[in-house]
């Protein structure tokens, strides 16, 4: 039986360079919505309803049928592997009867380019949590990199990150974080396959790099939590870290000395950042009292009607300029070692289960210091990489239909 052309042409997968600052669930539903508006899918979506009705008819109501009985139709769609907000590049997308097939593409190997900073880490080992622990970075050179990235090439294990959607007991990982709940089992490590990690640029910290730390710490609590999650399953001289660790086992003798270091580096840093406010200041400073005042009588008397001309420097535009200089500049990243610290690019092939983010974190550590994933692009999945059949966001903009005509011609090649 010849198929229809609808089911030639709307049907299959795609892959779709997705931009960073959103989830990959946000862009399935920018897609559906661009797709459902389309005329290029509207003989898909009548032929989902027409089949949906014969259903209907063909079988006797539930209520899960009745329920959804009146909803609009929808191309449906899914992923085949999800990036992180942050991250960039190949998301497999699944279209209509393409949904099926979506976890081959879980099993199949993965590219990414990564840059990692070191000095710092977080919670979240990237640059969209807050900063855990500051280690020294100044030992830190490219030759070192290259010396430890042997130990995490080929089969491997590692813990995933506490801010991860690792189903645990039927709760996401970064729930327990989010809630501050303590963990039901022990996380233990993870096999995984790295075939190949390399090093594809290393920046200086002083070759004015545009990478930079997050400008949020974590709280003395967060790091004591984060650094219990880290040792879990390990001994150290004192009890064992196990499953259900929570703030009240920390010892108190630990915390109160991570307090007062959190505290000292606290300090460090505010009267770090008085210093230069206070230099802003003392170069952009506010207007003198006097004038301040004389430019108020001005304007009242113009409110009265006085008809005194208002005074130049005391104009709405150079008023609204006087208030833009006057605002204090926003943070700046701390930085606990003279000059900034270096950035390492990787590129890396991994298998099913590998995260990025815990093997720049476990990099760091390597290297006597730590490291924070500041970005991510996954260049290839499977058959499907960037610039050779990967679609480009660009080409969903509205008023753009440049994705139609690529979309079709993924999907006519292949089989269902």
């Amino acid at each position: 039986m010849q198929r229809s052309v609808a089911n030639m042409v709307t049907n299959g997968i795609i892959a779709v360079n997705k931009p960073g600052g959103r989830t990959s669930a946000q862009l399935l539903r920018d897609l559906q919505v661009i797709f459902n508006k389309s005329d290029f899918f509207a003989s898909h979506l009548e032929e989902q309803k027409n089949h949906k009705q014969y259903m209907d008819r063909k079988a006797s109501f539930t209520r899960q049928n009745r329920r959804g009985k009146n909803k609009p139709e929808q191309v449906k769609l899914g992923h085949g592997g999800t990036l992180d907000p942050m991250a960039t590049g190949v998301l497999i997308v699944g279209v209509g009867q393409g949904t099926k097939r979506l976890n081959s593409f879980l099993d199949c190997s993965k590219e990414y380019e990564a840059v990692a900073i070191f000095g710092a880490s977080t919670d979240s080992y990237d640059k969209e949590g807050k900063i855990t622990e500051r280690k020294p970075y100044g030992h830190i050179t490219r030759e070192a990199v290259e010396g430890v990235l042997d130990k995490f090439r080929g089969d491997i294990f590692q813990r995933p990150p506490i801010y991860s959607a690792l189903n645990l007991n039927g709760k996401r990982l970064y729930e327990y974080a989010r809630e501050g709940l303590p963990l039901p089992v022990e996380i233990k490590k993870r096999p995984c396959t790295v075939s190949s990690l390399e090093i594809i640029d290393y920046e200086e910290g002083n070759s004015g790099h545009q990478w930079e730390y997050p400008t949020e710490e974590a709280t003395e609590l967060e790091k004591v939590a984060s650094e219990a999650y880290q040792n879990m399953g390990l001994e150290g001289e004192g009890d064992e870290i196990k499953a259900g660790i929570s703030l009240s086992a920390v010892s108190k003798e630990g915390l109160a000395a991570g307090v007062a270091a959190g505290e000292k580096r606290k300090s460090d840093a505010e009267e770090k950042k008085a210093s230069k406010r206070k230099k802003y200041y003392e170069r952009k400073g506010p207007k003198p009292a006097a004038a301040a005042a004389e430019g108020k009588e001005d304007g009242a008397n113009e409110a009265e009607g006085k008809g005194e001309e208002q005074d130049e420097g005391n104009s709405a535009e150079a008023q609204a300029e006087e208030a833009t200089e006057a605002t204090p500049p926003p943070p700046e990243p701390i930085y606990h070692e003279e000059g900034k610290p270096p950035v390492v690019h990787l590129r890396m092939s991994v298998s099913r289960g590998t995260y990025v983010r815990s093997l720049v974190h476990d990099i760091g550590h390597a290297l006597g210091s730590a490291a924070t994933l500041v970005a991510l692009k996954r260049t290839r999945q499977g058959d499907y990489e960037i610039g050779k059949n990967v679609i480009e966001w660009e080409d969903f903009a509205e008023g753009n239909n440049a994705w139609e005509e690529k979309v079709a011609k993924e999907l006519e090649s292949q089989e269902f």
